[in-house]
């Protein structure tokens, strides 16, 4: 009798064991890789100030979801006001300048020309007075003219050495435009880092998203390079399954996937490998393992894989850091067309839609 249920017993294990395989191979086991290590990744932005300011206004609250250039934070913001009213004084300082140095040059200019007729005039009268010999003029009186002749020309000298300092300072010509003097390039570039400075001020988001849990206090001080405020960007999420470096001889990118999110177990999500990281989470830790010493022990590593979703849930939102459960069609006959035909069991398909 114990034989005889000995025998059943063999045979039914034997008749499930082969169930429990028909049904593996069935439901995909061949053809594709799955894992439980996965999870729901999207961009943490940090978003620093670049000035030293006191926070004057916060808009935001925690958790409170953004779009792409709202204001989030607005700074104290008069000092650098004063900043670029400065910058604006000292550039039409800088532009009367200019127009004086101009006003300069032709003056000299004039001056020079007035020498140059003075110094000829004087030279046609020394010319005139040594002609008319010792017995018609004396002495002193040639003594006279060529003195008033080197006089002026002198002031010829003089005025041109005058004139090129004049040009000099105007870029190489008086007539080169105010804004390709380099004065006034310095003094334009002092007020365009004033207003770049001013605009600092207004902390914005770059990309919609969601405020993560700290925001600045009134009267807070911020410090450049310090983050201000936290955004977790909503306008790319993809899942990140960390597949064990066995699984991964067949995974290449482009291959179809699902995906189910723990927290909405009743629905499938269509999703398409995007790309494999080039080294296993350990290569990225701060300590990475140190496998020369001695007592090793072979453990099998990990390496994220990147999944692209091609549908989001129904009515439902996806947040950094759930988990999921991920399955790759690794073989090109195992396009996962149960998966997209039919409905997760308890659940509803969910159809493709863009992000």
């Amino acid at each position: 009798m114990s034989q005889l249920l000995h025998r059943r017993l063999l045979m039914g294990a034997g008749l499930l064991a082969g169930a429990l395989a028909v049904a593996w191979f069935a439901l995909g086991g061949r053809g594709s890789i799955s894992t439980e290590n996965a999870y729901v990744k999207a961009n943490k932005l940090a978003l620093s100030s670049e000035v030293n300011a006191i926070v004057k206004a916060v808009l935001v609250q925690p958790n409170q979801p953004v779009t792409a250039g709202q204001l989030l934070v607005q700074l104290e913001d008069e000092p650098f006001q004063l900043a670029v009213a400065e910058a604006e004084a000292h550039l039409a300082q800088v532009q009367n300048q200019i127009m004086v140095r101009r006003a300069d040059y032709a003056e000299v200019e004039a001056e020079i020309r007035q020498a140059e007729e003075d110094a000829a005039f004087y030279q046609r009268q020394l010319t005139r007075n040594q002609r008319m010999g010792p017995s018609a003029i004396s002495e002193a009186d040639l003594d006279d003219s060529r003195q008033q002749l080197a006089r002026s020309q002198a002031q010829i000298a003089i005025n041109r050495q005058k004139l090129a300092g004049l040009r000099a300072a105007l870029g190489g010509s008086p007539d080169v435009p105010l804004e390709a003097q380099a004065d006034i390039q310095v003094a334009q570039a002092q007020l365009d880092r004033a207003l770049y400075q001013l605009s600092r001020t207004r902390i914005t988001a770059p990309a919609s998203g969601t405020v993560a849990n700290d925001v600045p206090q009134l009267g807070e001080m911020t410090m450049a390079g310090f983050a201000v405020v936290t955004l977790m960007a909503t306008d790319n999420i993809w899942i990140e399954a960390n597949l064990k470096e066995t699984q991964l001889t067949d995974v290449r990118p482009g291959q179809m996937a699902e995906v189910t999110i723990d927290a909405y177990p009743g629905q499938v999500l269509r999703a398409r490998v995007d790309t494999l990281s080039p080294a296993s989470g350990s290569e990225f830790a701060m300590i990475p393992a140190q496998n020369a010493s001695g007592n090793w022990v072979k453990v099998v590593q990990r390496i994220p894989v990147r999944l692209r979703l091609e549908s989001k849930p129904e009515d439902a939102v996806l947040r950094a850091g759930m988990s999921a459960q991920v399955r790759i069609a690794t073989e090109p006959s195992e396009s996962l067309a149960s998966a997209q035909a039919q409905p997760a069991p308890g659940g509803n398909q969910v159809a493709a839609s863009p992000l």
